[in-house]
């Protein structure tokens, strides 16, 4: 996880330490581009697998904006994952569906392959939608380095919401929706939100009343994240973008028909929102058999994750969870601090931003 602020940038390394394969997932906002790029930099590695852009929200792809003008980065990707407006409207921020017509440009301009390892492509120069048909199998791509990548989301009705508001922004800012456009990322500052401190005893009568039920997430932009397990060694890592939890609900339950288990077993969970109670449910964390989640974000903005995200994993999963915070600031420390007390272990940076977890 790359100090990506309130937004993601994760490296996914599997295989051999000599000849390892990558993928990169999200760019952070463009205000955390600084230090994303001096960790890109430092990195031994030259080549990404490919790039994944999971949604629009700027969180997630202002950074990516910057790498791909960036002359010593660009050249460590040729594939790129992204669901443009031509994908949308085949198969909200305000700022995202701008950065998205930045992004096409950027793609075409620059000879990278986009979404070639998907069926069915709408245009010239560009594969398939990433998105999972109601009618079809979960759609799986075999990676060079020998890992496998099942897609669970989004569906088609996700991305044809994200198609309307997409349409509506870039309209109105007198774009033409899927022609892609210039500019650069908008660096939008995030404050600290004010949160209450925890309940002054955390036994389970006070996780139960922090997880109770709370409204879900109806952002067009989150419900159109691309999220998928990446299966290797017999590991599968659960990576979830923003997603909504009932779209990646749906396409668990695919997954558990594929794999034959009924709870299907990750070792190690993206939580979808930067652990947003809106995303994370009490019925999404039953569906999975998982102890290990990451947390990705320093808190600004929106206070992520919730305490009510924490105690939905206490009290769901299958036995004691460890979470993985990228930052150590104020919405983790009180976790970490009270970790015995409610049960779970919290592993966070001991200096800078940023961690490594091994799976």
């Amino acid at each position: 996880m790359l100090p990506a602020g309130q937004g993601d940038a994760l490296v996914v390394e599997y295989g051999p330490s000599a000849s390892a394969k990558r993928l990169l997932i999200d760019g952070g906002p463009v205000l955390h581009w600084p230090e994303i790029r001096a960790r890109l930099l430092k990195r031994r590695e030259t080549h990404y697998e490919a790039l994944v852009v999971t949604h629009i929200d700027e969180d997630h792809i202002g950074g990516v904006l910057a790498l791909l003008d960036d002359p010593d980065l660009r050249s460590r990707v040729d594939v790129v994952w992204f669901n443009g407006y031509v994908h949308c409207t085949a198969g909200g921020s305000v700022l995202g569906p701008i950065h998205g017509e930045q992004l096409t440009r950027r793609i075409a301009e620059g000879g990278y392959r986009w979404n070639d390892s998907f069926p069915n492509p709408p245009a010239p120069g560009t594969g398939g939608p990433i998105v999972v048909g109601t009618q079809r199998p979960l759609p799986v791509v075999e990676l060079d380095g020998g890992a496998r990548v099942v897609v669970l989301a989004p569906g088609p009705k996700k991305l044809k919401a994200l198609a309307k508001v997409w349409e509506r922004v870039v309209t109105d800012a007198g774009l033409v929706p899927g022609a892609g456009a210039g500019g650069e990322g908008a660096k939008v500052a995030q404050k600290p939100k004010v949160v209450p401190p925890l309940p002054p005893v955390l036994d389970r009568a006070a996780l139960e009343a922090m997880a109770a039920p709370s409204p879900k997430d109806s952002s067009a932009a989150n419900g159109s994240s691309i999220s998928f397990v990446l299966e290797f060694g017999g590991k599968r890592l659960l990576l979830t973008g923003d997603v909504h939890a009932d779209t990646l609900l749906a396409g668990l339950t695919r997954y558990a028909e594929l794999v034959g288990e009924p709870r299907p077993h990750f070792d190690l969970v993206k939580l979808p929102h930067h652990g947003s109670d809106a995303n994370v449910t009490a019925a999404l964390v039953a569906a999975i058999d998982a102890r290990r989640y990451l947390v990705s974000s320093n808190g600004d903005g929106y206070g992520h994750p919730d305490d009510a995200t924490i105690a939905r994993l206490i009290l769901g999963s299958p036995g004691p969870i460890t979470v993985y915070g990228d930052y150590a600031g104020y919405r983790m420390l009180p976790w970490a601090e009270r970790a015995a007390e409610a049960g779970l272990t919290v592993k966070l940076p001991k200096s800078k931003p940023g961690l490594r977890v091994p799976v």
